[in-house]
This record gives C-alpha cells, sequence and structure tokens, in this order.
C-alpha cells in the first residue's frame, strides 16, 4: 500500500467564489474530501471547477480511466478578504487596517485614528463575514487606536447671589406707665401699631439704629410712643468650585466635594413588628457627573450633569422621634443642570442665565392719616427688597493621553522646622523645589537631572 499525499500546488479561494482548472488528461473521478468548505463540478473530462463555500481547509484529487492521479492538491479557504478591504477603503479613507483569515476567524490589525472607527471596522467585517452563509464567524479585533482614549473634563461653576434690602418708617405704640422715669422700667414698645417686617424671613427688621419719642397722656402717667426705623442692607455671595475629571470614552465618572447630612427614616423591626428609625444620608456640595464618548481624532460627545447644592433653613421640616424629643432636617437649594452637546477637544460651552430676579414692597400705614401728603409719612412703615441669583458653569473637555514622567504633588518640597528652627526664627515650613525620583534614570533623556553634572578638569 502506497500514499499519495496531496503535495500539489495549494487552490487558495475566498469564500462564495471559484476557479477552474484544467487537467492534464481526461479525468474518470473526481472527488472533494470536506464538500462543506469546497465542492467540485466536472465541465468536462479536462475541466473541472471548484467553488468554495465557507472557510477552512480541504483536499480534491481526479484520476483518469488507467488510476493516474492528474491532480492531488489541497484546498484553503478563505474569508472575502478582498471585498472586507475594499469596504474598509471606501468607508474609512486614510485608516491602516490589514485584514487576514485563520481558520473560521477574521483577524483586523493595524491602527486606526479613533475608537469609534475601530468598531465600524470590527462591525463591517462581521457583517461581509456573515453575508457568505458564514453565521459563526468570528472577528478578532486587534487594531490599535492612535486618538486618546481619555477625556479630562474641567468645569468652572460661578455663582454670585446679590440681596438689597431698604426699610424706613415710623411704629407706633404703647410704652409701659413711668418707663424711663421709674427704676427699672424699660420703654420698649408694647404693643405696636405698625410692623416693618421682613417677608423672607416673617420678623421683624433687627435694627439698633432706632430713634424714639413719646407724648404724654395727662392723668395716666402714660404715652403714646413713636419709633423711627430707618435700615439699609447689601449683602453679597459668591461662589466658586473647579472640579477636574477624567474618564475614558463611553464611561461615567463622578465627583463630589461637599458632604452628607442624615435624614432618619421610619422603618419596621424585621423581629418585633415595632417600628424603628433608621438613618438614610443626603449628598450636598459641588457633584458633577459626566460620560465623554470619543467621535473622531478631534470631536468628542459629551453628556455632562453639573450640581449645585447647600443647606438651608427654608423649608426646613421638624420630624417628632419620640413623644418629646423631634428632629430638624434640613432643605437643600439646589442649582442643576444637564446636557448632551458636540464640541472639539479644548473647546468650552457655558451654561449661564439670571436664575432668581425677586423685587418685594411693602407698604403698612394708618387709615387716612398715612394719606395726608408729606404729614403722612409719620404714619406710614415700608419695606424694600430685591434678591438677584445668577450662576455660570463653563465647561471645557480635553482629549489626553497618561503622563510618563513623574507627577508633582502640593506636598513635594515641603519640609518642615525642627525644634532650633521654631524656637531661634520662629520659623514654620518651607518649599522647596521636589527632589528627583528615586530609582535609575529611564533612558532615552527623558528626565533631566537636577544639580550640578558632568567632568571637573583642574
Amino acid at each position: 500500500m502506497s500514499q499519495i499525499p496531496a503535495t500539489g500546488t495549494p487552490i487558495v479561494l475566498e469564500a462564495g467564489k471559484g476557479t477552474l482548472i484544467r487537467l492534464s488528461g481526461p479525468a474518470s473521478t473526481v472527488f472533494v474530501a470536506n464538500p462543506d468548505i469546497a465542492d467540485v463540478q466536472v465541465k468536462s473530462p479536462e475541466l473541472i471547477y471548484i467553488s468554495a463555500k465557507a472557510p477552512g481547509e480541504t483536499v480534491v484529487y481526479a484520476v483518469d480511466a488507467s488510476s493516474n492521479v492528474l491532480l492531488h492538491s489541497p484546498v484553503r479557504v478563505d474569508h472575502d478578504l478582498s471585498r472586507m478591504r475594499d469596504s474598509m477603503r471606501q468607508l474609512m479613507p486614510g485608516e491602516n487596517i490589514n485584514v487576514s483569515s485563520v481558520d473560521n476567524s477574521v483577524v483586523l490589525s493595524g491602527d486606526v485614528s479613533t475608537e469609534g472607527r475601530a468598531e465600524k471596522a470590527r462591525a463591517l467585517a462581521a457583517s461581509i463575514a456573515r453575508s457568505t452563509d458564514v453565521k459563526d464567524a468570528v472577528v478578532v479585533n486587534q487594531l490599535a487606536v492612535d486618538t486618546p482614549n481619555q477625556v479630562n473634563l474641567r468645569v468652572r461653576i460661578a455663582e454670585v447671589n446679590r440681596t438689597a434690602l431698604k426699610a424706613l418708617g415710623f411704629n407706633w405704640g404703647t410704652p409701659a406707665a413711668n418707663c424711663g422715669v421709674a427704676p427699672g422700667v424699660p420703654c420698649g414698645l408694647v404693643t405696636n401699631f405698625l410692623q416693618t417686617n421682613n417677608p423672607i424671613t416673617n420678623g421683624s427688621i433687627a435694627n439698633t439704629n432706632t430713634i424714639s419719642y413719646g407724648i404724654p397722656l395727662p392723668g395716666t402717667g402714660a404715652r403714646i410712643q413713636a419709633e423711627l426705623d430707618a435700615l439699609s442692607q447689601e449683602n453679597l455671595i459668591t461662589t466658586l468650585a473647579e472640579p477636574n475629571l477624567t474618564a475614558t470614552s463611553g464611561q461615567t465618572a463622578s465627583f463630589l466635594a461637599g458632604g452628607e447630612f442624615p435624614v432618619p427614616v421610619a422603618a419596621s423591626s424585621a423581629t418585633t413588628g415595632a417600628p424603628t428609625i433608621t438613618v438614610d444620608f443626603k449628598t450636598f456640595g459641588v457633584e458633577l457627573d459626566f460620560t465623554p464618548t470619543i467621535i473622531d481624532a478631534t470631536h468628542l460627545s459629551l453628556k455632562v450633569r453639573p450640581e449645585v447644592s447647600e443647606l438651608t433653613s427654608t423649608g426646613a421640616v421638624s420630624v417628632p422621634i419620640s413623644a418629646t424629643a423631634t428632629v430638624q432636617i434640613p432643605a437643600l437649594t439646589v442649582r442643576r443642570a444637564e446636557t448632551t452637546v458636540e464640541l472639539a477637544s479644548g473647546q468650552s460651552f457655558a451654561l449661564a442665565g439670571l436664575l432668581e430676579n425677586t423685587t418685594e414692597q411693602d407698604i403698612s400705614k394708618l387709615p387716612w392719616l398715612g394719606d395726608v401728603p408729606i404729614l403722612g409719612q409719620l404714619f406710614r412703615s415700608q419695606l424694600f427688597q430685591h434678591n438677584e441669583t445668577e450662576l455660570v458653569i463653563i465647561v471645557t473637555p480635553y482629549l489626553v493621553k497618561p503622563s510618563s514622567t513623574r507627577l508633582a504633588a502640593p506636598t513635594d518640597g515641603f519640609i518642615l522646622p525642627h525644634d532650633a528652627q521654631s524656637i531661634a526664627t520662629a520659623a514654620t515650613y518651607k518649599q522647596t523645589l521636589p527632589a528627583p525620583a528615586k530609582g535609575p534614570q529611564p533612558a532615552g533623556g527623558e528626565q533631566g537631572l537636577i544639580g550640578p553634572v558632568g567632568f571637573k578638569l583642574d
């Protein structure tokens, strides 16, 4: 017994294609080892047609009537690589994409400009592989991305809150008898006919710069007293935060600079069924969530959600926790924005506006007397209050790469004084240049030497 191996010229085909082979003589028998990979059709005794079906390897033999072997060649069927290469060049010109076939897998190698184009190349190769009746084709994506896959987001949040308050008027009332005359009898107003109130706090305006005068009532020892109330206040509050975050494309990064405050929550015990109190913590402060998606080498899509919140007593609630005890839960003042924009690396966009602009004027007066020209001002009290709040959020994304050098920290070069320096010169600390990194210097001159170096010649 002698074995005739398939040592002829290899036949390489792509799935869905075929080739016509002319034999050296008329064949009586033609067969293929695996008809699922390649099939053979006899057109004439000397012409056979081999069609590729699915990626893989098989062999084909042709024998004449005298049992002479006319064809003994291996047949290798690859994916439709030429169609994939043409499609890659048309849809993604300028990209360095190599396509090869290994068994039942399509391997993509080379480098592309963005992560999005790498995903597009993988999806295109998988689609073409499935169109050639290769349902279980596997695409191995070994493409390298030249564009940085990290996005650094710099956010500046600035808020200005301005409040202006003016009050002018007269408060009439009846003080205690013999006030200011008998020892220990104060002259505070007992009954006010007019009261200048702050509409925000619902309380009397605290003003120590008041002028009081009174009219004695004959035969009673009492008097009617008027108090002049004049007040002007201006308050300005500014808030500035600059959070800085870095995240990979498609991933969400979160930032919080603030704190958490406890909120009691009623619950039932699992064993006794009696109500119990648990604590749930709520966050406040400067918070930032953003999700970047890199589109190409210069553009990206950004979903950003900045928020600034602070504790306030306005809107706070008191919750009873026992028959005699209560707990006060503060409220939150929240400024929040959420949007999705598309912009280039280094470009900025701003979310800004006048959040609040309220003006309130309250007038209290005695009927008829307060309407008398000129003299009516003695029987009138008025309050003017103006609140204005402006907020701007500036967002700037950058496409970044990790640094290969040592980064300096704020504590580098920080030296505390020793006891002698503290006593003699009252030294506190000093800031010097950071020391070089420990260990051998990297090759290629990536980091220079600090201090005098070289040779000393005499």
